[in-house]
């Protein structure tokens, strides 16, 4: 994705001169990256020679997510072992005050600010989405750390999980529509608001319009996002052949965004 989206990322890397795009990972998948996504250079942190940067990933992904943040067996066995997470890295003072508070870091110490992890699966080209967190107020940071990681990774296709009323949403139709594809496999701990998602990303003057936020826009139904019952029918048809997808920019006053795909 370096053509249609390089003038963008250098856009943003000019507007935020103090981020920077790192990776941190096992040796063994450096020559599977590209480390020049939209044209952005990528340091490739060793996982094996860098616990203590790991160790802060853990933190901020267990502020993050509470509960549900991911256990410290998990971050080396499924995301550090088999792939790579990408990290937008700053000097501390940019962090929201939650994160600087547990991270306890100096001023000008370098943080992550962003991070985001994407799965290989068994389907070539098809990545599974796992976390995204960002606290960088304001910047735009987590559609950037979604959107490089999955250059860097080679992404053709994008699935993951979310929830109808999680403002992540219109964080995700950063990268385009969200096509519908179902429930969670073996289900998921907020599992009636829950559901499948696919971002198509083959085509990147698409991806780049819906980055700027130029997607023209189709005529969409609005459903509020506590109505489970009619988002649980979407689902039933999603899984049944029909082809619906959330459209930019997914969510809009307490209401998804749906539009129906024909022929």
């Amino acid at each position: 994705m370096a053509g249609e989206l390089a003038p963008l990322a250098r856009a943003f890397f000019a507007e935020n001169p103090e981020l920077s795009l790192q990776a941190l990972g096992s040796g063994v998948h450096v020559p599977s990256l590209d480390l020049a996504p939209a044209g952005v250079p990528v340091t490739h942190l060793l996982a094996e020679h860098n616990t203590e940067l790991a160790r802060q990933y853990l933190t901020l992904n267990q502020l993050a997510f509470g509960g549900i943040g991911v256990p410290r067996w998990v971050l080396s066995d499924l995301y550090l072992l088999p792939g790579a997470i990408g990290l937008l890295r700053c000097p501390a003072r940019l962090l929201k005050a939650p994160a600087r508070a547990r991270l306890l870091l100096a001023d000008e110490e370098l943080a992550i600010g962003a991070a985001c992890y994407v799965a290989p699966s068994l389907t070539p080209g098809l990545f599974v989405g796992v976390s995204l967190f960002s606290f960088l107020p304001g910047r735009g940071a987590a559609s950037w750390v979604k959107t490089l990681t999955l250059g860097m990774v080679r992404a053709k296709r994008l699935r993951g999980v979310a929830q109808w009323d999680n403002p992540a949403v219109r964080v995700h139709t950063r990268l385009g529509p969200m096509r519908l594809v179902g429930r969670v496999p073996g289900g998921h701990d907020y599992d009636e608001r829950t559901f499948v998602y696919e971002t198509d990303l083959r085509d990147e003057a698409r991806v780049a319009r819906a980055m700027a936020r130029g997607e023209e826009q189709a005529p969409a139904t609005r459903i509020p996002v506590t109505d489970l019952a009619a988002l649980g029918s979407l689902l039933d048809r999603a899984e049944a052949g029909a082809r619906l997808e959330l459209v930019p920019p997914g969510q809009d006053a307490g209401h998804v965004l749906v539009r129906e795909l024909h022929g």
